[in-house]
C-alpha cells in the first residue's frame, strides 16, 4: 500500500512509500481510507516542531470503510463506514482512561504520531474508539466530510463539555478559520448570540461564518466592543480563541465580562505574553480544551447526524495522496479551510 511516512528530521525526511498493509490485532478494525485531513499538527510534524516516533505514517483525521475485523469488535462489520478517535492506544487503567479521557492519559499513543496513521490506503484502529457514520451520509462527498469529524469533535469538547453555555449568552469567537467557524455553529446550537471576530483580510471567511449562522462579524477591537455592548454592556459572557495568536487572546481577555468565561481552543505552540491581571481583576474563568474525550465523539457525531453543524463549505480542496506536498503547501499558506488527501479512487457510491 501507499503511505506518507515521516522518517527523519528535515523537510526531506518525509516521502510517499510502498508499505505492507497493516494487520489488525484482536479488537481492531482494518479500515480502507477514503479521505485523510491535513491538520496543523501534521504541518508541525513536517517542520519537526512536535515529537514523533519515526518512522510513522502521518494523519489522524480520517474516514473510511471497514475491510477486515479481528476478534471481538462489537457490532462492527466489514463494509461499515467509520471514523475514529486518534488517541487510540492508552494504558486503559488510570482514572482518566476509565472516565473516557484517553487523550489525557500519560501513556496515550495517537495514530499519526506514535502509531501509523491514516495518510495511507489502510489504517488500523481499536473498534472501541471507532464511530459509525450515520445513515444520512449516503454519497461519497457526504462520507468524505467525516474526515473533518475529529476537529469538529475537538471543538464540541470545548463548547459542550468544558463550559456552560446559556441561551442568550454573548459568545465571541476569535478567528474565522475552520475551528472558529465550527465553534460559531456549535455556540449557536446551544442558543448563544455569536459574534465572530477576524481581520480585514478575513472578510470572505467572515461572510461564510454569517452564512452558517453567526449573528454578527467584526474586523477590529472597537467594532467588536460596540457589537458586544449592544447586547451586554458588561462585556462578553464567553470569549473563545480559535487562533493560537497571542494578540487574539489579549483581545478576548479585554472584552470578556467580570465572571465571564474564556475558552481556549487554539494552540500557541510556544510561551506567550499576556496580562494575567485581566483574569485576576475580573475573576475570569480561563478554560482550556485539549482534543477529545470519548463522550465528545458521541456528542459530535449526534450533532452531525442532526444537521446542527455544516462541514460542507469547509472541505474545499481534495487531492490524491500522491499530491500530498501540494496539499501541505496550501495548508501552510492557509489558502483553504480544510484539505483532504484521497489515497484511493476506486470507492463506489
Amino acid at each position: 500500500m501507499k503511505g506518507l511516512v515521516k522518517f527523519a528530521a528535515g523537510l526531506d525526511g518525509i516521502e510517499l512509500r510502498q508499505l505492507p498493509e497493516p494487520v489488525p490485532r484482536p479488537g481492531e478494525l482494518k479500515i480502507k481510507v477514503l479521505a485523510a485531513g491535513i491538520c496543523g499538527s501534521d504541518i508541525h510534524a513536517y517542520f519537526d516542531e512536535r515529537y514523533l516516533e519515526m518512522p510513522v505514517i502521518l494523519g489522524h483525521e480520517f474516514v473510511g470503510q471497514v475491510s477486515q475485523t479481528c476478534g471481538d469488535v462489537g457490532d462492527f462489520q466489514v463494509g461499515d463506514w467509520v471514523t475514529a478517535l486518534p488517541a487510540c492506544y492508552s494504558c486503559g487503567q488510570c482514572a482518566l482512561c476509565k472516565a473516557g479521557l484517553v487523550t489525557l492519559c500519560a501513556h496515550r499513543r495517537s495514530i499519526g504520531s506514535y502509531d501509523d496513521g491514516a495518510m495511507a490506503n489502510y489504517v488500523v484502529v481499536p473498534a472501541k474508539y471507532a464511530f459509525r457514520l450515520p445513515e444520512s451520509a449516503k454519497t461519497l462527498r457526504q462520507k468524505k466530510l467525516y474526515a473533518l469529524a475529529e476537529p469538529m469533535c475537538c471543538v464540541a469538547r470545548g463548547v459542550y463539555e468544558r463550559i456552560d453555555v446559556k441561551p442568550g449568552d454573548v459568545a465571541v469567537v476569535s478567528g474565522p478559520g475552520p475551528m472558529g467557524i465550527m465553534a460559531a455553529q456549535l455556540f449557536k446550537s446551544r442558543g448563544a448570540y455569536v459574534i465572530v471576530s477576524g481581520l480585514p483580510a478575513d472578510r470572505e471567511k467572515l461572510a461564510l461564518a454569517r452564512s452558517l449562522g453567526a449573528d454578527e462579524t467584526v474586523t477590529g477591537e472597537q467594532e467588536l466592543l460596540q457589537a458586544i455592548h449592544k447586547k451586554n454592556p458588561a462585556g462578553a459572557d464567553i470569549t473563545c480563541d480559535c487562533t493560537g495568536v497571542p494578540a487574539s487572546l489579549r483581545t478576548c481577555l479585554r472584552v470578556v465580562r467580570t465572571h465571564g468565561v474564556h475558552l481556549q481552543i487554539g494552540v500557541y505552540g510556544k510561551p506567550v505574553e499576556v496580562d494575567l491581571d485581566e483574569l485576576f481583576l475580573k475573576e475570569v474563568n480561563y478554560v482550556a480544551t485539549n482534543s477529545t474525550a470519548v463522550s465528545s465523539w458521541q456528542i459530535g457525531m449526534r450533532l452531525l447526524a442532526e444537521g446542527k453543524v455544516d462541514l460542507e463549505p469547509l472541505m474545499n480542496l481534495e487531492l490524491p495522496l500522491e499530491s500530498w506536498k501540494e496539499g501541505f503547501e496550501a495548508a501552510i499558506r492557509k489558502e483553504k479551510y480544510k484539505i483532504v488527501l484521497l489515497p484511493d479512487n476506486d470507492f463506489e457510491e
